[in-house]
């Protein structure tokens, strides 16, 4: 990518999701520090951008005219002000992880400029993220694949039809929490009865992550065959793996999702 303003990167808004990109982007030796600029109204955030080598500025306007990427970071109910002062800056490229904002919505305020939305999640900020993305016709493909590559050292990520990003916040967006709430809730049952807490996190937190890595190792074979890989005919797992779908895991899980992405539309509203 090629570039004649001063940051290659600059974020509004620097909460959990704005950190754990430019802290990734720094750790996989994407961008140097010096490269990010960030404005964010919080003082605290603004000490520790200095701290960790980021340039702040005063203002979006300023993030806008000075860095190349400009990357929206604020939360989906902050976006209408945000578009506001930005509305007639000269943008190169404009990179939404806002949810729910569609590119419609953007280039309503801010005119026909090129825009890339993404989804990430956060464990992002460990190079193990996932992301999804789509451009707008404006963007140019070199803009594209450097925010591509950006999300893509730090993880798996994908290009998707808009249509389906709002669905992809149910896909990865939301499902470390899941994930987590899982863990919560076999740990939780593992004390009452009678387990050792700390030994049920460490043996339920390396379970899913060896389960996990198991998934990848064939991206392949059909998911299927690992859970009957568990579950021998007459044994104990087969009994739990029809416990869950006798109380309807899957409908459940449907009906997250289906609220997840609700959500995410009324937000973009």
């Amino acid at each position: 990518m090629r570039t004649r303003k001063q940051f290659p990167l600059g974020l509004i808004g620097c909460g959990h999701m704005g950190f754990a990109i430019a802290r990734g982007a720094v750790r996989k030796e994407y961008l140097e520090r010096y490269q990010i600029a960030v404005c964010d109204p919080s003082e605290e955030v603004q000490k520790q951008c200095r701290i960790e080598g980021y340039t702040v500025m005063n203002s979006v306007r300023e993030i806008a005219e000075e860095c190349h990427i400009v990357l929206l970071a604020v939360k989906p109910q902050e976006i209408g002000p945000v578009l506001e002062e930005l509305k007639g800056a000269k943008i190169t490229t404009l990179l939404s992880i806002v949810t729910g904002v569609s590119i419609a919505r953007l280039q309503s305020v801010l005119g026909k400029v090129p825009v890339i939305r993404a989804m990430p999640n956060t464990p992002l900020q460990l190079s193990e993220g996932s992301t999804a993305m789509c451009k707008s016709e404006e963007c140019r493909a070199d803009e594209y694949d450097f925010v591509f590559q950006l999300f893509n050292s730090m993880g798996v990520t994908r290009t998707v039809p808009e249509a389906q990003i709002n669905a992809s916040v149910a896909v990865h967006g939301s499902t470390p929490a899941y994930v987590y709430y899982f863990a919560e809730c076999l740990i939780n049952d593992a004390v009452a009865r009678g387990m050792d807490e700390e030994a049920a996190r460490a043996l339920i937190v390396q379970t899913i992550i060896g389960a996990g890595s198991l998934l990848q190792s064939d991206s392949r074979r059909p998911i299927s065959s690992f859970i009957d890989e568990v579950c021998s005919k007459g044994g104990t797992t087969i009994e739990a793996i029809q416990s869950l779908k006798e109380n309807g895991l899957a409908d459940i899980l449907h009906t997250a999702s289906e609220k997840c992405i609700q959500r995410a539309e009324e937000l973009g509203d």
